[in-house]
This record gives C-alpha cells, sequence and structure tokens, in this order.
C-alpha cells in the first residue's frame, strides 16, 4: 500500500510539472495523462506569434518539468481546439537530454513530429482540462490597407484602416469573432471612409479522426458576403499532401451612409483544391477548381514560399475565359508573444497579409469573375502553420532561441 501511495504521488508530481511549466508559458486548455512508458499533453498555443516557436518552448519546458524518466507525448492544438502536430520522444531521448548527455538542437533533430494525433489523443480522453481560455477574449488589432489602380484621375486608390476584433473562444472548437473597421486615411469616398463591420463570425470546429477535420462558420465575412461556409480537409500524417472542400452559401451584404443593404437570392460557390508541401524548398503548391461566388467556374494555381514567419506566394487563374494573376504575402509585425492582463489578451496582429490581383478593370471586372472571401481575420499561410517538416527545419534553425 506504501509503495501504491508513493507511486501515485509521484504521477501527481509528474503532472503537476508538466502542466505548470506549461502554464507559466502561457499555452491554454492543457491536459496531461501518465500512461505506463510515460506522459501524455495536449495543449492550444494562444500565446505566442510563430507555431514553430511555440512549439520549441513547449518542447522545452515539457521536457524540463519532467521529474523522471519516460516517453513524452504532445498533441499541439490550433487556436479552435483542434489538433494539428504530434509530437513524440522516446525514454531514451528524454533520460539522455535530462542528464545532460543530449543538446536541445539534438532532441529537435530526433524527436518525431507527425500530423496523425489519435494515439496521443486517445490517451487523453479522460483527462481533465487546465487553465481554460473558454471566454476569455483577445483584443487584436489588425492593419487594413485597401490599393487598387483602376482609374485615370488618380495614380492609385488607395485606403488605410485599423481593424480591431475581439476573438473569444467559447466552448471546444467554437469562436466568436467581431470586427470594426476604422478609416485613418485615403482618397476615396463612401464604405471605405467610413467605420463599418468587419468580419463578424462564429465558427465551430470538429475533429473527425484520422486527420480529418470540418469546420463550420456563419456570419459576415470579407468581400462583402453574408452567410455560412462548411470547410472539410484531411491531410497525411507526414503534412506533405493536403485535401479540402469548401461550400458557401451566401448573400451581398453592405453597410454605408449607416444603412445596411442585403441581397434576397442567397449565392453558392464551392471549391476543392490539392496542396503539396515541398520540404526541399520550404514550399506549397495548390490547385484548385472553384465555383466562384457569382457562378463563374474557374481553376487557380498557386505557389507559396516560407521563409520563417515570413510567407511569399504567387498564383494564376483562368475563369471563363479570362486569365487574372498576382501575389501575396505575409510578413510578421513586432511582438513574439502575449499574456493575458485581467483574463484579456491585447495585441497587434501577428502579421500583416496583403494580396494584389493584377487585373483591376475591363469585363474581368464588370461580370465579378473570380470573386471570393474570407471568413476570419487575418488569414494567411504563415499563422498556426503545423506542417511537421516545416517546424523541424525552423526549430533546428533557430535552436539558439530556445536553449536560452
Amino acid at each position: 500500500m506504501k509503495t501504491m501511495c508513493m507511486a501515485l504521488l509521484g504521477v501527481t508530481a509528474l503532472h503537476a510539472q508538466v502542466d505548470m511549466k506549461l502554464a507559466e508559458l502561457g499555452m491554454e486548455n492543457i491536459r496531461t495523462a501518465h500512461t505506463e512508458k510515460g506522459v501524455a499533453v495536449a495543449f492550444e498555443d494562444r500565446a505566442f506569434r510563430s507555431s514553430y516557436e511555440g512549439v520549441g518552448h513547449a518542447v522545452k519546458a515539457a521536457l524540463d518539468g519532467m521529474t523522471e524518466d519516460g516517453e513524452l507525448r504532445m498533441a499541439v492544438m490550433d487556436a479552435n481546439g483542434l489538433p494539428q502536430l504530434e509530437i513524440y520522444m522516446d525514454r531514451t531521448l528524454v533520460t539522455n537530454y535530462r542528464k545532460g548527455k543530449m543538446s536541445l538542437r539534438e532532441a529537435f533533430e530526433q524527436m518525431q513530429l507527425s500530423c496523425g494525433t489519435d494515439g496521443t489523443l486517445a490517451l487523453l480522453k479522460d483527462s481533465e482540462t487546465e487553465a481554460k481560455s473558454a471566454w476569455r477574449p483577445d483584443l487584436v488589432v489588425y492593419p487594413h490597407l485597401f490599393l487598387e489602380n483602376t482609374s485615370f484621375d488618380k495614380l492609385y486608390r488607395y485606403a488605410i484602416a485599423l481593424a480591431p476584433a475581439i476573438e473569444m473562444p467559447l466552448w471546444k472548437g467554437a469562436e466568436l469573432t467581431a470586427q470594426v473597421m476604422l478609416p485613418i486615411v485615403g482618397n476615396q469616398k463612401g464604405e471605405l471612409k467610413q467605420v463599418r463591420p468587419g468580419v463578424v463570425a462564429l465558427k465551430q470546429g470538429f475533429y473527425l479522426k484520422k486527420n480529418w477535420t470540418l469546420s463550420i462558420t456563419a456570419g459576415q465575412f470579407t468581400n462583402h458576403r453574408l452567410g455560412g461556409v462548411a470547410d472539410a480537409k484531411w491531410r497525411t500524417d507526414n503534412g506533405r499532401w493536403e485535401l479540402g472542400a469548401k461550400a458557401g452559401l451566401t448573400v451581398f451584404s453592405l453597410f454605408v451612409d449607416r444603412e445596411w443593404s442585403v441581397t434576397r437570392k442567397p449565392k453558392l460557390d464551392a471549391r476543392v483544391y490539392g496542396r503539396v508541401y515541398v520540404p526541399r524548398w520550404n514550399t506549397e503548391l495548390t490547385g484548385e477548381a472553384a465555383r466562384f461566388v457569382y457562378g463563374d467556374y474557374g481553376v487557380k494555381g498557386s505557389m507559396v514560399r516560407h521563409f520563417g514567419e515570413c510567407t511569399v506566394g504567387v498564383y494564376a487563374m483562368y475563369t471563363e475565359g479570362h486569365v487574372n494573376g498576382g501575389f501575396n504575402f505575409a510578413i510578421p509585425l513586432p511582438g513574439r508573444k502575449y499574456n493575458r492582463w485581467k483574463g484579456m489578451r491585447i495585441k497587434p496582429a501577428d502579421y500583416f497579409t496583403y494580396e494584389y490581383g493584377m487585373v483591376a478593370w475591363g469585363e474581368y471586372i464588370d461580370k465579378n469573375l473570380g470573386v471570393s472571401y474570407t471568413t476570419g481575420t487575418g488569414e494567411n499561410r504563415t499563422r498556426g502553420f503545423y506542417q511537421p517538416e516545416y517546424i523541424r527545419y525552423f526549430l533546428i534553425k533557430d535552436c539558439d532561441r530556445f536553449e536560452n
């Protein structure tokens, strides 16, 4: 009996250490479980700007929090509580690191990374959640830039605004977003010069096991669309291949001059896509077939290169006999990490994101060809990116940041 009590106390201490280290780091929705072989833990990272930086600090914190030898399994969740990455370190690796026989860089090199999280999540099925994020909002201020060369009397039409947004987790997989656009400067009249709503939406995500996820979003989206969207995707365990489908039913919605105009007839848009990650060049290649918002059909190809937290992409599309193309990028804004203050986290956006289209005049614009929209704030290919080979590459490359 005495031996059993001592073992239970050891397990409790082990849990407390790992939980405490991750909570001190700013991680939320932490779950831990003791197994016959070691420790399993899941956490959600809403504190760090960079996905790989959050992973690096979390791995080190968990290793430092282990008080006895054993394997370590970690499931990394995204901001909506959906699993993105599994980290596995066997007993030998953990022991060698704890005894100083292995550096953190070597631990990063030898640990196993995968998109398949089912094994770790099964071990955590009955565990309790600590450091809950539910009903604790983030106030995030996004920069917004409108830039277009479509007129002969002005070199560019432009408008600059700030777009603060309340982003609040509600329950598992659910998040409420409410954004307002505050104009700062520009040479435009009408909507772009007025205070107006941005993205106002409720999103519910589901993990369907075996790397399948489903999300349903309803609300006011970008590009004056109001309605609902369903989005499903699947990834291979190594994260190199991804398949997805998305369908939306929306109406036109415009708020200007204190009047809200909404069309009655909804429009269906849909797309299917395939994506491959090429680790040698840290590059994503995506091909998709789509029915756009106003009923035109087309295809689109894009390439995005990851330079650490910066991404630069180009795209080309063909629809109804017309060709368009352009580029996009996402660059990090100052501030690597933000903690909560009295239950709320107040911060600037993690990234500045911008996309420029080549065609902005003629029949392509007159017929509203190739129109699409996003359902969230600040969406880009850097934010919440948990591709395993991307994570490992930049963990090793920037390892000195985590050893201090």
